[in-house]
């Protein structure tokens, strides 16, 4: 892409994947005409798998959408891939969306914290980094917060690290939304969430595993119980939030220790994970570099996105209500299930 504009890429290869539930290989390659066209061709179709096609242009890769072969061979088409010149200054990553789950104590009163970050670019060039030091984007992290860990995400786990009291990311970010997922402990004797936001933030979401939590720190609205494996999560949340707010949130003193659970994120949903993309992507493994596998934490992300986005809206209509019902009801039964396989 070049100037105001875009422009065909020509003379970059563009490599055909074929990814099952148990491998994932490149079956063919080309390099793109004049035009920025190409033609990949599967010498066998596997019903079971699921193809993309990858491009790497000015150090960073790209991948078009999953694509499930039809039952009779015939050739398909895919998207138009875009790609991006690159820019280590401009234009800044935002933090759009920020959705943080709070788990009930363990025995030692420490508690488990995960999040998913969604970062946008509004410019033009994909924003990387020339080194950590200069990381793409960071945001502060709770006060006390220890071991935090990167997860399955839109990006590489290599690419997620920790700089001071902050999480920084140095992984390539395109125009459009990424995902970063990372979890930390909140150690014994914290006994509230303290963070302050250091830049403004779209959307903020809160949940808590704990039906005794019912204050959202003067900040955060209360939204109601989500109950997921017989498990009450108090839901708080908030538009809008300007940089410099201080979300303090108490939480309730440790109590009886219910039995561990999966990771659960409920937060996040359809349209903000790239229409479908990471969705139909996850379902596969092993994925490509940096594309998220099935993972029970962000299916249950997408349930409580799909929450917010839909909350959010002016008021949907009678057909954008069943929609809504409908894939969340998906999810869920996804979640569930995944859950139920993976129970010892």
């Amino acid at each position: 892409m070049s100037g105001a504009d875009s422009l065909p890429a020509s003379g970059v290869w563009a490599v055909l994947h074929q990814v099952s539930l148990t491998a994932g290989a490149p079956v063919d390659s080309a390099l793109t005409d004049r035009n920025g066209r190409y033609r990949v061709r599967a010498a066998s179709r596997d019903s079971a798998a699921v193809y993309l096609v990858s491009v790497t242009y000015a150090g960073v890769a790209y991948f078009t959408r999953p694509l499930h072969p039809p039952a009779v061979a015939r050739p398909l088409s895919l998207e138009t891939l875009a790609v991006y010149d690159t820019s280590s200054g401009s234009p800044p990553v935002e933090l759009a969306q920020r959705h943080v789950i709070v788990r009930r104590p363990a025995a030692d009163g420490s508690r488990h914290v995960m999040e998913l970050l969604v970062l946008r670019n509004r410019g033009a060039r994909t924003r990387v980094s020339p080194d950590t030091t200069r990381p793409v984007w960071q945001g502060a992290l709770p006060a006390g917060a220890i071991e935090l860990r990167a997860g399955e995400s839109d990006v590489s786990t290599e690419a997620v690290y920790r700089r001071g009291d902050a999480v920084a990311v140095a992984a390539p970010v395109p125009p459009g939304e990424k995902q970063v997922v990372i979890s930390y402990i909140l150690p014994p004797g914290r006994h509230r969430l303290d963070l302050m936001l250091d830049q403004p933030i779209e959307r903020f979401n809160l949940l808590i595993e704990d039906s005794l939590a019912a204050d959202g720190g003067g900040v955060l609205e209360r939204l109601g119980t989500e109950t997921i494996e017989g498990q009450a999560f108090q839901r708080f949340g908030r538009n809008n939030l300007p940089a410099g707010t201080r979300v303090s949130i108490p939480l309730p003193s440790p109590g009886w220790q219910a039995a561990r659970l999966w990771w659960l994120i409920v937060g996040l949903a359809g349209s903000i994970l790239a229409a479908g993309l990471v969705i139909a992507w996850r379902k596969t493994q092993p994925a490509p570099r940096g594309m998220a596998a099935r993972d029970p934490s962000v299916l249950a992300a997408q349930i409580a996105a799909l929450d917010a986005a839909f909350a959010a809206g002016p008021g949907a209509s009678e057909a954008g209500r069943a929609a809504y019902e409908q894939r969340r009801a998906a999810l869920k039964a996804e979640l569930e299930a995944l859950l139920q396989e993976r129970r010892p």
